[in-house]
Parts: C-alpha cells; sequence; structure tokens
C-alpha cells in the first residue's frame, strides 16, 4: 500500500471484512505515519520510502491511494517493478498519462486498474443487468449528478492546483464513469465550470454525444466545492422509460 490516508483506510477495512487478502506493507514519505498506519491495523511492516515497499518480495499487489498529482508516477513505479497496481481515482490527471500506464502494464504483463469503487456497488450490478436484458429499449441519454460540500481550505488537497485538486478528477469522476458504463466509450467531451479562490475547478458540466451521430448523450456533473450539497443521483433513458439510482454519501 502506497499512501497512508483516510481513503486508504476504508480500504484496508474493506478489505479485511470482505476478502482473504493481506496488507503486508504500507509506505509513505514519513515513516512515522507509515508505522502509526501500520500499527492502527496490524500491518507487518511500514516503510519510509516507497522503493522499500515495491522490493517487498511478499507484495503481489501494490495499492495506491496518493495524490491524484502522483498516481501516475506512483502507478509506472509498481509497474515497472513487475507489480500489479490498483489505483485509486481518479486514474491519472489526463488521458496521456492514462495511455502511458496502460501501455506500461501491458508491456509487463501486470493487472492495472482504476479503483472505481462505485461500478461494484450492489445497485449497479441491478443497472447492469437492466440494461443487459434490454428492458429500457435503447438508451439515448444519460444525467448524472455528484455534489458534496466542501469546507473551504486552500491547505486542503481539494483546493490544491499542484495536488490535481478541484471537483472534476475527485468527484467528477463518478457521474462521468456512471454515463460510460451505460452508453460506452465517448466520441467527445464538452465542459464548462468555475473556478475556486485557490484556482481549482469549484463546479464542471460535461456533455458528449457518444457516436459520430449525436443519437446518445450523457450530461455528467460534479458540485464539490463551495456549494450546497447534493444528491448522487444517475439516470438512463430511451424514449419510454427510464432507470434512476440514487446513492447519499456524507465524503468523498
Amino acid at each position: 500500500m502506497i499512501g497512508p490516508g483516510r481513503i486508504a483506510a476504508s480500504f484496508v477495512q474493506a478489505l479485511r471484512a470482505h476478502t482473504e487478502q493481506r496488507v503486508v506493507p504500507v509506505g509513505s514519505r514519513d515513516a512515522e505515519r507509515a508505522r502509526a498506519f501500520a500499527d492502527r491495523f496490524g500491518i507487518p511492516s511500514a516503510y519510509g520510502s516507497y522503493a522499500e515497499v515495491l522490493d517487498d518480495a511478499w507484495v503481489d499487489i501494490v495499492y495506491i491511494a496518493s495524490p491524484h498529482s502522483e498516481h501516475y508516477t506512483h502507478a509506472l513505479m509498481a509497474i515497472e517493478a513487475g507489480k500489479h497496481v490498483l489505483v485509486e481515482k481518479a486514474f491519472t490527471r489526463d488521458a496521456g498519462e492514462a495511455e502511458q500506464l496502460i501501455e506500461a502494464a501491458h508491456k509487463q504483463g501486470v493487472f492495472c486498474m482504476e479503483a472505481m469503487w462505485t461500478r461494484f456497488l450492489p445497485h449497479m450490478d441491478v443497472v447492469r443487468q437492466v440494461l443487459d436484458l434490454g428492458l429500457l429499449g435503447e438508451v439515448r441519454t444519460v444525467t448524472a449528478d455528484h455534489g458534496q460540500f466542501m469546507s473551504p481550505d486552500k491547505d486542503h488537497r481539494l483546493f490544491a492546483p499542484e495536488l490535481a485538486g478541484g471537483a472534476l478528477l475527485d468527484l467528477g469522476v463518478y457521474p462521468v464513469s456512471f454515463a460510460a458504463m451505460v452508453l460506452g466509450p465517448f466520441a467527445s467531451l464538452a465542459a464548462v465550470g468555475d473556478m475556486t479562490h485557490t484556482g481549482v475547478d469549484g463546479q464542471v458540466w460535461s456533455w458528449s454525444p457518444t457516436r459520430p451521430v449525436p443519437t446518445a448523450c450523457s450530461t455528467p456533473r460534479s458540485t464539490p466545492a463551495l456549494r450546497p450539497p447534493l444528491r448522487s443521483r444517475a439516470r438512463a433513458h430511451d424514449w419510454r422509460s427510464r432507470v434512476t439510482s440514487t446513492h447519499r454519501r456524507r465524503s468523498a
């Protein structure tokens, strides 16, 4: 495990509760922080560098929970060390970095995946079954939004441009991922939004026709900063029917 933060803590708890896998080492740039995390969860080894995690012979898979800005670097290090990789969302900062990681994983023959946990929620399995059975007919439109209130804090990673903060990478990936799951890969994507006081995006609307002829479209929206709390909701439509998925969550 690389990056002993809040999301990593939730991941360890879920891993222990629902699988037989074990977290063997945890690594951080701060050795004391790594040791505190290891002691909290009974993890055998704690390292003050990421290289030590990758050198550990007991490690089969590396879970990367560092800030968005570091995902590409840390994932590439793990792939080049011959380790399978699970990278927290957002996978990388941009498409170019994502393509390079996928190419590197293919070259090394290792597994590489974004930890898009919402794809594995029970109600999402129901949505997939509804779509696979064709109960909606041909889905032509997806609308999805995700909103959370985040108190203004220039020191928080969400408000830090250097850590790849902002609405789209932290929360916008949820509705975008849902739209892509329902409609398939986007043919093009456009977005508008507004900025926070620190220069990251505070609210984003995006839309996309999924085919060269816009017979299907998606409108994902994300609102994580300086905005009232919103429900997380997604809808998929054909001309006559729709399926709606609503999920409430208190933190990102």
